[in-house]
């Protein structure tokens, strides 16, 4: 596995979504436009009044790592948490790493501030796409924009929980819709990452039962997750996405409403993040 290739993709497209999109809809509230090269800056920039801690690459004091990192690995989460530090205040350092899970998994431990992510997982997303796609360049692609996706999932347990940040519906569901609003730039780049992100929830679903699906998990269907993040691709510009509807595509019935909950979900999310932007 490119483990470190993975990655450093990752944070191209993190860096490319992430930072133009929170700071132009906390801003303006319009839809987020292309991110532009900036001029280094020849000042530090002030401290946010509210940052009190950091992103930090490894395991917090009291977890031990089943397999070390690799140095390419950890150059990489480096970047990463160099990236999130300059872009959102924290109340409490916050570890990143990536480990053996002996299960496909990525998670955020509350109790140890951490956010992981399974070799097993990123084997997972490979063997999936590999069912749908011969092309290993395209299948490293759909995994990369799955990353994406997955980081910022993570991502929103992490600020919903040191934020202490309200979520009155599922927060599953709550932070698919963060992941979904940072990847949409209103590009033809970002349209197509976040459909390679939905389309890995889509070949998830046919692997279930349905004689014995999970009515009680936290997490909404992979079928329900994948047509969510179409609709809020499609929302983000009906005029650009009509393609996206269709026979097995997004239903109509559907997509008379994905602008809406698109604008909404938009709104919310940076109405919430905003007392904490660093910029």
């Amino acid at each position: 596995m490119k483990i470190a290739a993975y990655f450093a993709l990752a944070l191209a497209l993190l860096l490319t979504f992430a930072s133009p999109v929170l700071v132009t809809n906390a801003q303006t509230g319009a839809k987020p436009a292309p991110a532009k090269p900036t001029a280094t800056p020849t000042t530090v920039a002030k401290k946010h009044p509210l940052d009190k801690g950091d992103f930090r690459v490894g395991f917090p004091p009291k977890v031990k790592a089943k397999q070390a990192m690799a140095a390419d690995d950890k150059k990489v989460f480096q970047e990463i948490a160099d990236a999130l530090n300059g872009l959102i205040a924290m109340p409490r350092d916050i570890y990143i790493n990536i480990d053996q899970c002996d299960e496909p998994n990525a998670f955020y431990d509350s109790r140890n501030g951490q956010i992981t992510f399974c070799y097993e997982l990123l084997e997972q997303y490979e063997d999936d796409f590999k069912t749908i796609e011969k092309d290993q360049k395209k299948i490293d692609g759909m995994v990369e924009d799955t990353l994406v996706q997955t980081l910022f999932h993570e991502l929103g347990h992490c600020l919903i929980d040191v934020w202490e940040l309200p979520a009155t519906g599922r927060e599953e569901d709550a932070v698919d819709q963060l992941a979904t609003i940072l990847m949409l730039d209103d590009t033809e780049e970002g349209t197509l990452s976040t459909i390679n992100a939905a389309l890995q929830f889509d070949i998830a679903s046919k692997n279930d039962d349905p004689n014995d699906l999970a009515f009680w998990d936290e997490h909404s269907f992979s079928k329900t997750r994948f047509y969510d993040m179409i609709c809020l691709a499609y929302g983000s510009n009906p005029d650009k996405h009509e393609w996206m509807i269709g026979p097995d595509k997004l239903p109509e019935s559907r997509a008379v409403r994905c602008e809406e909950e698109y604008q909404r979900a938009n709104r919310s999310w940076m109405k919430l993040l905003a007392p904490y932007l660093i910029g």
